[in-house]
């Protein structure tokens, strides 16, 4: 059983590409790209490959084509194909795809590297000292393993900074990685395989206004074309809370609702009347649609927690309660629909000070929450250099390529052992659109472009509230009462744990 299940989950939905075909995954499928690259994918991850004329695309991943739902991922390279003369040409031609992807373009002298809009599919690169050549990965450790690299010790100090919480996501900043030598490719940037070099392309000019009630009629298109594209391959999940996003994947996926998988994760810290338990059980339930509450493990298993960690390196302990709670009842064949993206264009990061000064990196710091270490603030310092003076609002750009492009791309390939996912949010043109609409429209507390967007897709996903203030029960006043006393200081933790379990 434990041999089954390491060849199942280890490196799940990775890839390698090196100069050297001995670092191919065991088992996995395999392309020579440009004579010079080998590229090695898990049998899960899919791998699509088109050559002509000494050149060739290679798509690692799924695209979706809004304006060709139909079109599978051949279909969408050999268009590209037709279009591009250079590695350059591959700019103009990409924004309108959506999915979760990693392409790699070879136009006969060059070869570079891109992905999706936000990084859903995560790229990491170095060179291998021993051969000089470039090598790039879905997970820094998987590199690590292969050319022997050991963990930076300014990235685990920074790491060590954090909580030690089982709970906390280890965003690393920037384009760092635990490995001082391996780098990841942030999104709307390039890699050259032939160079080893990164450049940004995009954003190169300010996006043209667009009339409001134009730009929703245009962001339910790129949606639902999206939406039907995926749902042409695959069945659907969706993760259910109280909250906007899962609401605006909820109201996409009408059209499917017979079919759809709404689920809900009961995480042990929620009580069981928590409002994103609570308010998805009865909004599904008045519209029809079966509701499953995903409970945690009692117990982690140590295999399963053993293929966790080496899947995603980390210099903690590898919270994974989650991903195995999905292993064990999450449909195998459904692709997760997700809200991941939506940060970008709800005005997520805005300074409270006025002032013309500039953004500094300690502010980033500040806003990602990553505290103020120096690891942190050396690698905001190089993001803003690169970023320069972008034309469009520079913390929307932090939050697309940092918040979005490696805290969730990172959350997402953590579930790859799971499960496969899509972020509808995920495709330039649509986040360039959302982005031209007024900022009033898109933030908190009405966040109205999000209301009119449901509205237009799905209106009955709308009769329970998003988000309504959790509802505080007798036993929960006393707990915050007793805590006021300063008598909790007093009690054994294990008595405490004992006594939430009975209130909750």
């Amino acid at each position: 059983m434990e041999s089954e299940l390491t060849d199942h989950l280890l490196f799940r939905r990775q890839f390698i590409l090196s100069s050297e075909a001995d670092h191919a995954l065991h088992g996995g499928k395999q392309v020579l790209i440009g004579a010079r690259h080998h590229l090695s994918a898990h049998p899960d991850l899919e791998l699509t490959h088109v050559a002509s004329g000494g050149k060739s695309l290679t798509l690692l991943g799924f695209a979706l084509d809004p304006d060709h739902p139909e079109a599978g991922n051949k279909q969408i390279l050999l268009r590209l194909m037709e279009v591009i003369g250079t590695c350059d040409d591959v700019f103009q031609h990409i924004d309108t795809l959506g999915g979760r992807w990693a392409l790699i373009v070879h136009d006969g002298a060059e070869t570079i590297m891109l992905h999706d809009a936000t990084a859903q599919r995560q790229v990491y690169h170095a060179r291998d000292v021993a051969t000089g050549a470039v090598v790039c990965a879905s997970e820094p450790g998987l590199m690590a393993e292969r050319l022997g690299l050991t963990m930076d010790t300014k990235a685990v100090d920074f790491i060590k900074s954090r909580k030690t919480d089982d709970f906390e996501i280890y965003w690393m900043p920037g384009d760092t990685s635990l490995y001082a030598e391996i780098s990841a490719l942030l999104p709307n940037h390039c890699l050259s395989l032939t160079t080893g070099n990164c450049r940004r392309f995009w954003p190169l000019q300010p996006p043209a206004p667009i009339q409001y009630a134009h730009a929703l009629t245009e962001c339910v298109r790129l949606l639902r074309g999206q939406l039907r594209s995926v749902a042409l391959r695959h069945p659907l999940a969706v993760p259910m809370t109280a909250g906007w996003d899962s609401r605006l994947m909820l109201a996409l996926c009408r059209d499917h609702a017979d079919d759809l998988y709404a689920f809900t994760l009961a995480y042990p810290n929620l009580p069981v009347d928590a409002r994103d338990v609570a308010v998805p059980a009865k909004l599904l339930a008045s519209i029809g649609i079966r509701h499953h509450v995903i409970p945690y493990p009692k117990t982690i298993d140590v295999v399963f927690k053993e293929i966790f960690r080496r899947n995603n390196a980390s210099a903690n302990e590898a919270y994974c309660a989650d991903v195995q709670a999905l292993n064990e009842v999450y449909p195998e064949n459904r692709v997760c629909v997700t809200g991941d993206a939506a940060e970008i264009v709800k005005c997520y990061y805005a300074r409270k000070r006025p002032g013309p000064e500039p953004i500094s990196s300690t502010e980033l710091a500040d806003f990602s929450r990553l505290g103020r270490h120096p690891f942190a603030i050396e690698a905001f310092a190089r993001w803003l250099e690169d970023a320069d003076a972008p034309p469009i609002d520079l913390l929307d750009l932090f939050c697309w390529e940092q918040m979005s492009g490696r805290w969730q791309s990172k959350v997402r390939a953590e579930y790859d052992m799971v499960q496969e996912s899509f972020a509808p949010l995920n495709n330039r043109r649509l986040l360039v659109t959302m982005l031209t609409v007024d900022a009033g429209l898109r933030r908190a507390p009405d966040y109205r472009m999000f209301t009119d967007l449901i509205t237009g897709l799905w209106q009955e996903v709308l009769t329970e509230p998003i988000n309504p203030p959790e509802t505080t029960r007798p036993s929960r006043r006393l707990i915050e009462a007793v805590k006021k006393t300063g008598v909790m200081r007093l009690v054994p933790e294990t008595t405490k744990k004992k006594v939430k379990a009975l209130l909750r």
